[in-house]
């Protein structure tokens, strides 16, 4: 009886272990509850407000704007987030790295009489990678930078870098953020030019 009681003892001791146990957090098994399929969900321009489709109205909301003009094409303003293996060339290594793959629309723009104007939508490409290393959370991280000033579009060449922003692992949602150059149109002045981030928000569909 002694014997039988002693094992019950160690069984439940066994079982409340198990249930007391939490799963280890680590920075691959977070950056996995992004992995997936998302859609263009919101574009914010917090400095000067921006009036791209020619309305006589400036916004920091320009998702709506982006819509109305020429060359903005819906389905292909979407992103995905995977695994993004970087290699060794000359060692047998490689890091774990989150790839946050995406496709931005941007403001296709004509400098005539030395103003900025919108004329239509282009779209751009890329691969940011999130590394242990280069991830903060709640902050921009995993910067890149493009190169595009010798481009001879306006926009390309005034953008400085692009970066990753993830909030919260478990929002099902991140932002690209562009630092960039944007015109504001004053009604009652000339034309000026604001340097900030244009953040792009990607929601899981």
């Amino acid at each position: 009886m002694r014997r039988a009681l002693m094992m019950i003892a160690a069984i439940a001791c066994i079982c409340a272990c198990e249930k007391t146990e939490t799963p280890v957090e680590t920075f691959e098994t977070n950056m996995h509850k992004l992995y997936g399929e998302y859609r263009l969900s919101d574009i914010h321009w917090p400095g000067l407000p921006v009036n791209l489709n020619g309305d006589e109205h400036a916004y920091w909301d320009l998702l709506h704007e982006f819509k109305n003009k020429p060359g903005y094409y819906e389905p292909d303003y979407a992103a995905t987030v995977g695994d993004g293996f970087i290699y060794s060339e000359d060692q047998s290594w490689a890091k774990y790295t989150a790839g946050f793959n995406v496709t931005l629309p941007y403001p296709k723009y004509d400098i005539t009489d030395r103003k900025w104007a919108c004329s239509e939508i282009s779209t751009m490409k890329m691969t940011i990678r999130a590394t242990e290393d280069t991830f903060k959370l709640s902050e921009n991280c995993c910067w890149t930078y493009p190169g595009y000033t010798g481009s001879d579009d306006p926009f390309l060449s005034n953008i400085k870098n692009l970066s990753l922003f993830v909030k919260t692992f478990d929002e099902n949602s991140f932002k690209i953020g562009v630092l960039c150059t944007l015109p504001h149109n004053d009604p009652n002045g000339p034309q000026s030019l604001a340097e900030n981030y244009l953040y792009y928000t990607f929601t899981r569909k």
